[in-house]
């Protein structure tokens, strides 16, 4: 494949639990590279009537990442690429609604470091 195995975790494992994820079996792998693999599975995707291409579940993986706050470094190395790959690829996926939902969360973190020059009050 183009990648070693990695970790990754889900962002939400109560999709994990909901799904029984856990017990999927998965079918042997004997395509000849990552392009064959991803060939047979647009093909059952399509062939199951499913409304949408195989990537989108990486690339809505990805935009999640964003908004749950994963460190960019981290999304792109559980992805398997570099960090230049994963804002060049992700960046036109993430909409203005996006950006302002991870503005909000980091603003409102009570946690959030106070402006220079402010004292708490």
């Amino acid at each position: 494949g183009k990648t070693k195995n990695r970790i990754v975790y889900p962002l939400y494992p109560e999709w994990a639990e909901s799904w029984c994820l856990d017990k999927v079996q998965i079918p042997p792998c004997t395509g000849r590279n990552n392009a064959d693999l991803g060939n047979r599975v647009t093909h059952a995707f399509h062939n199951l009537d499913i409304p949408f291409s195989p990537y989108n579940l990486r690339h809505a993986w990805a935009v999640r990442a964003i908004v749950y706050g994963l460190d960019n470094a981290i999304a792109a190395k559980q992805m398997g690429h570099s960090l230049t790959v994963h804002y060049t690829t992700y960046q036109h996926w993430i909409s203005a609604s996006v950006y302002q939902q991870v503005h909000e969360s980091l603003r409102d973190r009570s946690n959030r470091p106070l402006p220079p020059g402010l004292c708490k009050t």
